[in-house]
């Protein structure tokens, strides 16, 4: 009888359909405290991870666990070669939150380019700042690069067409030859891709080779980076310093190299920017949709009918 450890409460679609599971039981950290979710992982047979890393001691205090469903995409705070070492299979929610960070990614490139939070605190500050000689940046038949082109950034490109802005990816994880979308663009160099788009969207996993990849200061002048991937994929310091500068125009951030960000850091102070507390996915649709992949992931996993297409460690499957 599989026990489940849902490590946050998600949304009711996810844990209905663990519990309708017959044979399943369910276990829902509702508000967690130091040390619930290691205590509890000891007994389970599957976990669900909400905002929760998982750590090589965790899983070695995990003697019954025979899969990880990751609640999202992300994945750089679970450990992967420990999972392996096990056959432990890790799954993602690999297209629930697609739309979701779509359209935050959107968002956030908009209040940049329009400049909406500066505008907002004038207005309410009795300043009607008109000012023509500073104009708000278009994005019409401006050029766009999108850096990772999974379903995020696919996602992200197609609304960025809609905008009438010519759209350019890279992505090095794609096969040859494959198409990123139609009237899209797929580019082999990223410096010389970084150095000719107004608009740079950031849409690929942390990982070693990722890692500080993303120097705005190697980006065109005047241009806007959005990131709403992971933070350690951009250099922070060359950030603040293209930000500082104006060497890029402005940066909309929905992630960084620490979490949460603190209340002093630079960035902070910085006005040429717009942050937000990694909620690109939480959205009503994308929480529905992550909760129920999810959890059938969980249970496809003891049916034996997982999909490669959302376990991260495919090579556990051939063991």
């Amino acid at each position: 009888m599989p026990h489940i450890l849902v490590s946050k409460k998600i949304a009711d679609p996810g844990i209905a359909l663990l519990r309708a599971r017959e044979g399943f039981t369910v276990d829902v950290l509702e508000n967690p405290g130091p040390g619930d979710f290691t205590g509890r992982l000891a007994d389970a047979d599957g976990v669900i991870l909400f905002f929760q890393p998982l750590r090589a001691a965790d899983i070695a205090g995990a003697p019954k666990l025979k899969v990880v469903s990751r609640h999202g995409v992300g994945y750089d705070s679970v450990d992967v070669a420990e999972l392996d070492k096990r056959g432990i299979p890790l799954t993602i929610t690999a297209g629930a939150n697609a739309v979701a960070v779509a359209e935050h990614a959107l968002s956030l490139l908009l209040a940049v380019a329009r400049r909406s939070v500066s505008f907002d605190k004038d207005v309410r500050a009795g300043l009607w700042s008109r000012n023509a000689s500073v104009p708000i940046f278009e994005l019409y038949e401006k050029r766009a690069l999108i850096v990772g082109a999974g379903r995020i950034g696919k996602a992200v490109a197609q609304r960025l067409r809609a905008f009438g802005m010519h759209v350019a990816a890279y992505d090095p994880a794609l096969p040859a030859g494959s198409a990123v979308g139609d009237g899209i663009e797929r580019v082999p160099d990223l410096d010389e891709a970084l150095a000719r788009a107004d608009v740079v969207s950031l849409h690929m996993p942390l990982t070693p080779d990722t890692r500080n990849s993303i120097d705005p200061r190697r980006m065109k002048q005047g241009a806007i980076l959005i990131n709403t991937a992971r933070g350690g994929v951009i250099d922070e310091g060359g950030l603040i310093d293209a930000l500082k500068s104006g060497h890029i125009l402005g940066a909309g951030l929905d992630v960084f190299e620490t979490e949460p960000l603190a209340a002093d850091h630079p960035l902070c102070r910085v006005d040429n920017v717009v942050l937000s507390p990694h909620i690109s996915a939480l959205t009503d649709g994308g929480l529905r949709r992550m909760s129920l992949e999810a959890a059938q992931n969980v249970i496809d996993c003891f049916d034996g009918t997982l999909d490669p297409g959302m376990v991260v460690n495919k090579q556990v499957l051939a063991t």
